[in-house]
């Protein structure tokens, strides 16, 4: 499935966010993601993946692509992505400034995720109606396309609904999925962007997605490991996705219904087991894998992750199809 695509791994997401469940300075949560970043170069990752939000108390990256510059002037050839930049809410001049800049001084290494983002009070924040972000991120996605600051920068566009699926491959940009699909899933919407891509004379991109990963160490619990990953989603989609204008806690049931997908859909157990689900999503097309290693809710040694994904996974993941 991915023989005209080398399979790149890479490790997220860095999103320097102080926590109740885990409070730190900030100042050294950027460091640490400097010093994870110089540890996945060496241990052989592609790529290193950031998020942005905002409005929120955790103080949840801002601005990724000025923290991908302080990444790549630690590195060499390490590539930095953003999963995602929240492009509806930028001035697409200003973005196309920022990637110039960045490709003079460190080469073209980055990858640029984009999403349409989902929380109302950001768009609220920048003075933008929410109702605006598709045709924003269309019209944006246009503008960055006839510059020359994209001209070799890969652009992924996140999201799962088909309207964010055929914006990608209409344009032939790569695709960005989420972690709640099954193989199935992710078959389908390959093949959808694939006919966009085909119908305009254009080749698909690639097919990146993001994936929750977690290599359980020989004193750690599954439980204790599925159970941590729960709450840090119960979480995050209960104070920030809304349900008929309130936040889902207000909604147990569908909270309870969107932690199930993800646990169900996490790749947690063994090295071997890992390597078997991942490798899984990759015969269906994925040659973009970004192992979500770290979660914002608790202190817990993901670096050990990282040295057993290089040791164990990399190698056999990155094997021909």
């Amino acid at each position: 499935m991915n023989s005209h695509n080398s399979i790149e791994v890479g490790l997220g997401l860095w999103t320097m966010r102080s926590t109740a469940y885990a409070p730190a300075p900030w100042q050294s949560l950027y460091r640490q993601m400097v010093d994870d970043a110089s540890l996945a170069e060496r241990r052989g990752f592609n790529t290193f993946w950031l998020a942005e939000h905002h409005f929120w108390y955790d103080g949840w990256c801002p601005q990724p692509l000025v923290a991908a510059s302080a990444i790549l002037s630690a590195t060499t050839t390490l590539r930095v992505g953003t999963a995602m930049h929240l492009l509806p809410m930028h001035d697409p001049t200003e973005v196309s400034r920022e990637l110039a800049a960045m490709r003079r001084l460190h080469g073209a290494r980055i990858d640029f995720g984009v999403g349409l983002g989902y929380r109302d009070e950001e768009y609220d924040g920048v003075g933008i109606a929410r109702r605006s972000r598709g045709q924003r991120m269309s019209n944006h996605l246009d503008a960055l396309l006839t510059g020359e600051a994209t001209d070799d920068v890969p652009i992924f566009v996140g999201g799962i609904a088909d309207a964010a699926i055929r914006r990608a491959g209409s344009r032939g940009l790569s695709l960005l999925l989420p972690n709640t699909l099954s193989a199935r899933e992710v078959r389908r919407r390959i093949d959808m962007a694939a006919e966009e891509a085909d119908a305009r004379g254009l080749p698909p991109g690639r097919t990146g997605m993001l994936i929750d990963t977690w290599i359980v160490g020989k004193h750690e619990s599954q439980t204790v490991v599925t159970d941590r990953l729960a709450r840090h989603y119960r979480e995050y989609a209960g104070a920030w996705y809304s349900v008929s204008g309130s936040p889902m806690f207000s909604r147990p049931d569908l909270l309870d219904r969107q932690s199930a997908r993800t646990r169900d859909a996490a790749v947690i157990g063994s090295s071997k087991h890992v390597l078997e689900r991942l490798m899984e999503l990759r015969d269906v097309g994925v040659d973009t894998f970004v192992l979500q290693v770290r979660s914002d809710t608790a202190a817990v040694d993901y670096r050990r992750v990282i040295d057993e994904l290089a040791d164990d996974v990399l190698d056999d993941l990155r094997a021909a199809a």
